[in-house]
């Protein structure tokens, strides 16, 4: 089961005082909180941090909240975005219908509604336990073991780390600097140390799902 303490939290807020408290919060559920003052930061900070969940207020200094999630969006469909706001805005809810939006929250969060969010982002993450890549290969996110043909295959942590990072980009390259940052983090990842990492992958399996992008990185192939 995933934890919240194993995610990290992305806040996109320009009202200082505000951002302080719910940093303050936020810090004792999740394993980070980082805090963009503005879209800009905020879309730096995504491209090279791992970041799990977005909460972001609808505007900000340099945009507005649907601009953001749109930009967002054009690389990754499935991180769950919520929306604050000080009031209700019914004509940002309709713009932002098909962009996949968790939860659309109205500012402050009292303790019930903080305790219903984190129950609600919880629930988003359990609630993706398997995940077919190709028609005979199945990865189980709660036992953390890929399935070929029914059988299970054992993996080190860090080919776990590898093949959840590969299925959350499963629409573009999992380049050698997200692999750095995502799985190796603080230690350094050297080049030999990840060619034998694949290499011992795909030993386990007998159909090649992983592919090289020469000299950028990896990719699912196969998928459905």
């Amino acid at each position: 089961m995933v934890k919240l303490k194993e995610l990290n939290l992305l806040l996109v807020e320009d009202n200082l005082e505000f951002a302080q408290n719910t940093i303050e919060t936020l810090k004792i559920y999740f394993k980070e909180v980082i805090h963009s003052k503005n879209i800009k930061d905020a879309l730096s900070t995504f491209s090279n941090s791992r970041i799990d969940i977005i909460i972001s207020d609808i505007k900000v200094a340099d945009g507005n909240g649907l601009d953001f999630i749109k930009a967002i969006r054009e690389s990754n469909n499935d991180i769950p975005i919520i929306i604050l706001s000080a009031h209700k805005d019914e004509e940002f809810l309709f713009k932002a219908i098909g962009l996949n939006i968790l939860s659309y929250e109205l500012k402050p969060l009292s303790y019930k509604k903080l305790n219903k969010l984190l129950n609600t982002i919880s629930q988003k993450f359990n609630n993706k336990k398997e995940v077919y890549i190709n028609e005979d290969t199945l990865y189980n996110y709660t036992t953390k073991e890929l399935y070929e043909n029914n059988q299970a295959i054992n993996l080190t942590k860090r080919e776990v780390l590898f093949i959840e990072l590969l299925i959350k980009n499963s629409d573009a390259i999992v380049t050698n600097e997200i692999i750095q940052r995502d799985i190796y983090e603080d230690k350094i990842m050297s080049e030999s140390a990840l060619k034998n990492m694949i290499f011992r992958l795909r030993k386990k399996v007998s159909k090649e799902f992983i592919t090289t992008v020469t000299n950028v990185g990896y990719k699912l192939s196969h998928t459905l």
